[in-house]
């Protein structure tokens, strides 16, 4: 089994919203900054909207946007805010150097709540020392069987960090936090044997803790609106069909060998999922195609059976559309 790459989907993406569009109102000041000359805001569901400054020490800087959904907001990439219509937010952020120390936010209760679930998510891994980047761990030689261990716990206490706030947070944003949280520790639990196996030019099996192939027997994927509107939990379907695929092979004692050929996948995701779920996951695998300059006559191809047979959300068929003109 090879791991899944997963590309970030570049533009706008956003699925049908049950929500009407409403303002936000938001507003930063930062002290300490050495990390460069702007202070970014960008949004990961939202195209059109990001926001710059340039950096003086605690200026005020506020802007409003209109958001229809639930938006993820990053500040220089690593303050992390998630926001829903009408909400307003203001961050108040200590720098050391270009590494962001501490963060205070005011504003509507439930951006607050959420923001601050996601600065300790944020402190919990650092204290813990969690990596989440794989090729970062491969070049530190992180041990495999030591990082599957740490990730299951990661997964259970962040779990339980995130129901403490449950009843604060509506139940959309209560699955799109789920969804962002499973989507980095899933695909690190299930990638990283392999990734390490490669790397270190070690046996697989070396590489995989006792275990990991029962690791995520009581695990459900949600096909929810709110879960398939994260981005990266979007592309851990692909993750979690190959390790499926993988876990039935090796119950019959065989090698699990992914499809070779674009064509191939295509027909392995129809045929492993279905409803909403395949739909999520045909449109992420044919957009990374795209931006992956492969075969555009059989991305077209694949693309007509899609909208054919499986397209359910017209948003994905939309930016389809966008992408290969």
């Amino acid at each position: 089994m090879k791991s899944i790459l997963l590309v970030l989907i570049v533009g706008c993406l956003s699925c049908l919203s049950l929500q009407a569009q409403k303002k936000c109102h938001i507003s930063a000041e930062i002290q300490g900054f050495t990390g460069g000359d702007m202070i970014y805001f960008d949004f990961m569901e939202k195209d059109g909207i990001n926001q710059e400054f340039p950096y003086k020490e605690n200026q005020l800087m506020e802007f409003d946007v209109e958001l229809d959904d639930i938006t993820m907001m990053k500040i220089n990439a690593w303050v992390i805010i998630c926001l829903e219509p009408g909400d307003n937010i203001h961050a108040k952020v200590t720098y050391v150097g270009n590494r962001y120390d501490a963060v205070e936010y005011t504003g509507t209760p439930r951006a607050v709540v959420v923001a601050d679930y996601l600065h300790k998510v944020r402190a919990l891994r650092a204290e813990r020392k969690y990596k989440t980047n794989i090729p970062a761990m491969m070049v530190l030689l992180y041990d495999a069987k030591e990082h599957y261990t740490a990730t299951l716990k990661e997964w259970q206490d962040e779990i339980a960090m995130l129901d403490e706030i449950k009843g604060e947070i509506s139940p959309r944003m209560y699955n799109y936090l789920l969804s962002e949280m499973e989507a980095t520790l899933l695909t690190n639990l299930i990638s990283y044997p392999y990734a390490c196996s490669s790397y270190q030019k070690k046996k697989l099996e070396d590489c995989m803790a006792d275990g990991y192939w029962g690791a995520l027997d009581n695990y459900r994927l949600r096909d929810d609106e709110a879960s398939l509107r994260n981005r990266p939990y979007m592309g851990f379907l692909g993750t979690y069909k190959n390790y499926e695929l993988g876990k039935k092979a090796h119950e019959k004692s065989e090698t699990y060998t992914p499809a070779k050929n674009m064509e191939d996948e295509y027909g392995s995701i129809v045929a492993f999922y279905d409803g909403t779920l395949r739909d999520a996951a045909l449109f992420v695998f044919l957009y990374n195609q795209v931006a992956g300059n492969k075969d555009f006559a059989t991305v077209e191809k694949l693309k007509k059976d899609y909208l054919k047979k499986y397209n359910k959300n017209k948003e994905y068929k939309k930016i389809l559309a966008d992408v290969m003109k």
